[in-house]
């Protein structure tokens, strides 16, 4: 078997398609072809099947050869890496998670900026996904490094920076009036929440325990614009980390939890011992980014 082999097995998996599998090991669909062919004739199995439209499953047995190829290609990376930091290089590819509706645009954005400025020869490639997804793909190995919620299992992370969760409210609204909001009074209220698992764990940051207590989630939606604009008119409140509300609030007050339940955002890897350089590069950066932003704060009297 060769890495070409390697990689267009793990794209067709990821992509399920000969078009974009070629896309993105930039080989011809042909030549994608040919490298399937070849790596199931020499191991004597079906890795994937395929139906008249060229789109691909894995087999029972490819899903369980795919994670020790993800693991090999990952550390063939890394090797690379390592052999040209020893002569002063920082370039290859870094495979980056970030959760949907938790981490800000303005975090995401600042990092990757201030990653770029310093390893400009680094090539990122931005995974989006629900929280549980990114703690998988880290685990997996099919990113290198990923954004986490503190405290995370199975994932060796180093806290970065922490949001506050916040509760919506309209103008009209009788609590809008309120200096913060307790979880009794969040419980008798009307939610609107996010179609996501993201959302029944910001439901249990705020005191709902599963199980126990249902959330009364009114409405669901999957788009952040649309819940705003559902409590803008009237139609219930929601909870969102602080960080991910727009610049201006228009027609919407933002209160705090009582208590103030704050998240931690860190950035977690597969094991710290075995972690790319490029990995190792990204939480430097962002750890030098976090102590950047904290002494820009205004200090108290």
């Amino acid at each position: 078997m060769n890495f070409s082999q390697l990689q267009s097995f793990v794209a067709l998996a990821d992509t399920g398609s000969f078009t974009e599998a070629a896309y993105a090991v930039y080989l011809t669909q042909s030549a994608v072809s040919h490298a399937l062919a070849a790596f199931e004739s020499e191991l004597g199995v079906t890795l994937l099947e395929r139906n008249r439209k060229g789109v691909v499953a894995l087999t029972n047995v490819g899903q369980k050869i795919i994670p020790h190829v993800r693991a090999l290609l990952a550390q063939a990376e890394a090797i690379e890496q390592e052999a040209k930091a020893a002569h002063g290089e920082a370039s290859g590819k870094l495979r980056l998670g970030s959760i949907l509706s938790m981490i800000s645009p303005h975090l995401l954005a600042s990092l990757l900026t201030c990653f770029q400025q310093n390893y400009p020869d680094m090539e990122v490639v931005l995974f989006e996904g629900m929280m549980h997804e990114v703690g998988e793909w880290i685990e997996s190995s099919i990113i290198d490094v990923g954004f986490v919620i503190l405290p995370a299992q199975g994932v060796e992370s180093t806290l970065i920076t922490t949001d506050e969760l916040c509760v919506l409210v309209p103008p009209e609204h009788r609590l809008h009036t309120r200096d913060a909001v307790t979880p009794r009074e969040l419980r008798e209220e009307g939610l609107i929440m996010e179609k996501t698992q993201c959302a029944l764990h910001l439901l249990e940051r705020a005191g709902f325990e599963p199980g126990r207590t249902r959330p009364p989630i009114r409405y669901q939606a999957s788009d952040s614009a649309t819940i705003l604009a559902m409590v803008r008119e009237g139609l219930g409140i929601t909870l969102v980390p602080r960080q991910m509300l727009p610049k201006k609030l228009e027609g919407v007050v933002a209160l705090p939890l009582d208590p103030p339940h704050q998240l931690q955002i860190g950035l977690a890897v597969r094991s710290q011992e075995m972690a790319s350089p490029g990995a190792t590069l990204f939480v430097q950066t962002a750890l030098a980014w976090a102590q950047e932003q904290a002494s820009q704060l205004p200090r108290a009297c």
